[in-house]
């Protein structure tokens, strides 16, 4: 009995060690969301990632019809014009980015769950790269 348990206990110790060595090396797959996957490639793209990122979570609220405190982004160019209160997006700068700050700190949008850090960085790495209608 002492010694089926000790064989027992030594291929389940072993067995998780033997599969981890087996599998050391080997390509790992991953998954990814749409707008991080491309993102992914190379710097973010207003069209591909950035744009239906807004349409997604933001335009709800910054769109045509709303455009809460004059600001909308349901289109690069109302995106970059601002708000009522100047630009909320400035290009390379996203320490200067008042957009960046107020979805990094949770603060939009107001009605619905923070964007995932993901996106934040999406929207950060787009912003730092130069903010372009890609």
């Amino acid at each position: 009995m002492f010694r089926g348990t000790r064989l027992e206990l030594l291929s389940v110790a072993i067995l998780p060690l033997g599969l981890g060595l087996a599998l050391q090396g080997a390509p790992v797959a991953t998954v990814e969301s749409a707008p991080a996957a491309t993102a992914a490639l190379g710097d973010p793209s207003y069209s591909a990632d950035i744009g239906p990122l807004f349409m997604d979570q933001c335009v709800s609220c910054h769109g045509e019809e709303t455009a809460e405190a004059g600001l909308r982004l349901d289109s690069y160019a109302a995106s970059m014009q601002g708000s009522e209160y100047g630009p909320v997006i400035e290009a390379g700068s996203p320490e200067n980015s008042l957009l960046l700050d107020m979805i990094a700190a949770g603060e939009m949008p107001q009605e619905a769950d923070p964007l995932d850090e993901d996106d934040v960085e999406l929207v950060r790495d787009w912003i730092a790269a130069g903010a372009e209608d890609n």
